[in-house]
């Protein structure tokens, strides 16, 4: 098994950020480079979002970062259970995707949410990104249908912690 470190983004992390955030496997779902990138370093100082960079055999190779959504304006999260936070990752190190590694450090870090009392995790990938709901699906979430939040179009998929007990 692969052991995947989660350590929080700090600021001298935004460089390669940006370099990600520009690759176009990032670009066509993240959105606008610099945009993306302010909105993460806004996150630094937003006690409900945790970002983190993934590491593997030492080296920077992704991104997640999670929003406690149990205060979040959306009527499209409505009626989510209490305990319940988003996420959000890419790869940006391009040669490392379509290798397993995102449903695996999805389900290790999700792993480590539910160990703090978190009851579910929710995605919600574009309905065009076949790619991420294929990640989601192999990490365990199961579609909970098509709705439009905050964001835009999106498939809400749920991983909860019962479910993540048995894998």
């Amino acid at each position: 098994m692969t052991d995947y470190v989660f350590r929080p983004v700090a600021p001298a992390d935004l460089p390669l950020l940006a370099e990600w955030l520009d690759k176009a496997h990032v670009r066509r779902w993240w959105g606008e480079p610099a945009d993306a990138l302010a909105s993460i370093e806004e996150h630094l100082r937003d006690p409900r979002v945790e970002p983190y960079m993934v590491m593997l055999d030492g080296g920077d190779f992704a991104y997640i970062q999670m929003a406690d959504l149990d205060a979040e304006d959306d009527a499209a999260l409505d009626g989510q259970p209490e305990g319940t936070c988003g996420i959000d990752q890419f790869i940006g190190v391009e040669t490392l995707l379509g290798k397993g590694h995102g449903p695996a450090f999805m389900r290790g870090f999700c792993r480590q949410l539910f160990e703090r009392g978190k009851s579910r995790v929710l995605v919600d990938p574009h309905p065009d990104n076949i790619s991420a709901i294929r990640a989601y699906a192999k990490a365990g979430f199961q579609r909970l249908g098509e709705t439009n939040t905050n964001y835009g179009r999106a498939l809400l998929m749920a991983l909860d912690r019962q479910e993540n007990d048995r894998q």
